[in-house]
């Protein structure tokens, strides 16, 4: 039995799932992140089916790219509840999540997340048979960029919010594909189902499923940093300049 569930979009998910199928799935749109949501999310999916945290097998969360509070509750949340019921935990990147939603539809898969100011959040997928290969790593780029590095590839799906925003430049690419709207955000079912066949396979020794290797995946700085490291800079200049003169 695998718990699912994603905060690091504006759309929360939680879902339960057993042997592959779905018990029970909750979304929720709320704004930048839908952390502040989820123990309430996860203790009416609890109560609706009856079961308990102790029942769980696997928990299998999103780690991003995202709302950073969204991404820090919900790692929390998952670090928590395994380490108290001492539950394996599988952390998988958001854009993967999304990009499941189009792997039945198209050979190449660009997950593409808004990271604002023109930029995205991308990574790239390869559909064989069925399932997704990675191919370029979760990144944060220009828009622009990302066109140009899915230039030569002759068919792909862009799906997420991201392919929304910037449809000025999608659409001056013949070779660029835009998702329907329902493909955009995250799933609760599909996070787990990813998670219980990576715990099934255990193929790969680079696969950790304890919680303390659960890492969150930013892709750029807080504010709070980048203003930080400005005034540090601005105040090494002074330093510098007195000493010159």
């Amino acid at each position: 039995m695998t718990l699912g569930f994603d905060t690091a979009t504006p759309w929360g998910t939680l879902a339960l799932v057993e042997d592959d199928e779905p018990i029970f799935e909750i979304s929720l749109k709320a704004g930048k992140g839908s952390g502040e949501y989820l123990l309430a999310l996860l203790d009416t999916l609890l109560k609706k089916t009856g079961r308990k945290i102790a029942d769980l097998d696997l928990i299998s969360v999103g780690t991003g790219p995202g709302s950073y509070t969204g991404i820090r509750v919900g790692l929390a949340v998952a670090q928590g509840l395994a380490a108290v019921q001492q539950i394996k935990v599988y952390g998988l990147s958001t854009l993967r999540i999304i990009a499941e939603n189009a792997r039945y539809t198209a050979k190449w898969i660009a997950p593409v997340m808004d990271a604002r100011h023109g930029y995205v959040y991308s990574a790239l997928y390869q559909n064989c048979n069925g399932n997704l290969m990675s191919c370029d790593a979760p990144t944060r780029l220009l828009a622009e960029e990302l066109t140009r590095r899915l230039a030569d590839l002759p068919d792909v799906m862009l799906c997420g919010d991201g392919a929304k925003c910037y449809t000025d430049i999608w659409n001056s690419y013949s070779n660029l594909q835009i998702a329907p709207l329902e493909w955009d955000r995250p799933s609760g079912t599909v996070a787990a189902r990813i998670g219980a066949k990576e715990l099934s396979l255990q193929s790969d020794a680079q696969v950790s499923f304890d919680f303390s290797h659960l890492t969150p995946c930013y892709l750029r700085k807080v504010e709070a940093e980048v203003h930080l490291e400005e005034n540090l800079n601005a105040t090494q200049n002074r330093i510098d300049g007195n000493r010159g003169s």
